[in-house]
């Protein structure tokens, strides 16, 4: 029975090859990324990490460098779902949620990752395998950016591959939003799809209102077009019709995910693993809406998302986001023809440059 000899964990700060603005999180310039590696006492290793925006990574270090290292270090490694559920409820009271889900996730991915790497297997296949081939969506950043430059970002996106673009809105006025999607619509051959992400940027009746507007551009879906915790609001968006709903990216347990799934608010449950906690609740995401006849997208960290959507039936889409890791990865994921495909290498398959990142180390 292997245990855990080892785990360390590691807080970087990494630039933005380009200022991207999102309407709840204003103009980025870089990001924060707490990795996370363990090591069992058979010398096998795995990495996990978590993204979050500048600034909010050294909190989400501290509790797993030291009460989640404390919790799994000397433990079965295999156990991964007593792991975390005794990391969860070691942090319930002050917890559920926030940074301690972010913690969460960079040390689950780590247990993953060392699981897969022990059985030399590649992560997708022992979440169950489904089909590695995933359709991916580019998931531009791009609320800053005038209209000629915003065009120019989705031709590179067709150019790349990608089948499926999304844009932001959540400009001052309305109509200057319907005008910015009117022209990427305009720009767009008629068979790529079509995305939208207000970001939070709208009450409920003004997502009424957009809703209404943005119905003959047959959108994909418009995404948190109001703020996540409204799950009421987005029942009540849901049920007017017009545009399908996606959202999720911003809620933490399994518990909001039954509450939104429940209250009959969402069309695409959007988990991100980096923000609920890791692999072990979104796997959990993705089988209740399974359950709910719904299928599952996914938010960032495209590199590790492949394989949990790859091993689920009701996967949809899989988001890309151009955050700038690819640079420290050995072989990072690429799209063919709309699609991406989950390696066949064991764990996840990302081998960091640590030499690299090291030159972004703290916060």
């Amino acid at each position: 029975m292997p245990t855990i000899a080892e785990m360390r964990t590691d807080l970087y700060r990494l630039p933005l090859p380009v200022p991207m603005e999102a309407s709840a999180a204003g103009v980025m310039t870089a990001f924060d990324m707490v990795a996370v590696r363990i090591t069992d006492s058979e010398g096998t290793s795995g990495c996990g990490y978590t993204v979050l925006h500048e600034g909010q990574g050294a909190s989400v270090a501290a509790i797993a460098d030291l009460p989640f290292r404390e919790a799994v270090t000397g433990e079965d490694a295999d156990r991964i779902e007593w792991l975390w559920r005794r990391m969860y409820r070691g942090h319930h009271y002050a917890g559920r949620g926030g940074p301690v889900s972010f913690a969460l996730a960079a040390v689950d991915v780590a247990l993953w990752d060392l699981k897969s790497n022990r059985l030399g297997q590649p992560l997708w296949r022992l979440l169950g395998g489904y089909d590695p081939k995933v359709k991916a969506y580019a998931g531009n950043i791009d609320l800053n950016f005038p209209v000629d430059r915003l065009l120019e970002g989705a031709s590179r996106s067709v150019e790349q591959g990608f089948r499926s673009v999304k844009m932001r809105l959540g400009r001052p006025t309305l109509a200057e939003d319907i005008a910015r999607v009117q022209a990427m619509r305009e720009h767009l051959a008629d068979d790529i799809e079509m995305m939208a992400d207000a970001n939070e940027a709208w009450r409920v009746d003004e997502a009424m209102r957009a809703m209404a507007m943005l119905k003959p551009f047959d959108l994909v879906w418009l995404e948190e077009p109001i703020s996540p915790d409204n799950i009421a609001g987005y029942a009540h968006l849901r049920a007017a019709g017009g545009v399908p709903l996606a959202a999720g990216e911003n809620l933490h347990t399994l518990a909001e995910f039954t509450a939104l799934i429940a209250a009959g608010g969402v069309d695409f449950p959007e988990p991100d693993l980096t923000t609920c906690g890791g692999i072990t609740p979104f796997m959990k995401v993705a089988r209740l809406a399974e359950a709910h006849g719904l299928p599952v997208i996914s938010h960032g960290a495209h590199d590790l998302h492949v394989h949990l959507l790859a091993a689920a039936p009701n996967a949809a889409y899989l988001e890309w986001h151009a955050f700038g890791l690819d640079r420290f990865m050995a072989e990072p994921l690429t799209v063919t023809d709309g699609f991406a495909t989950a390696p066949e290498r064991p764990g996840h398959g990302i081998d960091f440059d640590w030499d690299k990142l090291e030159a972004h180390k703290g916060g």
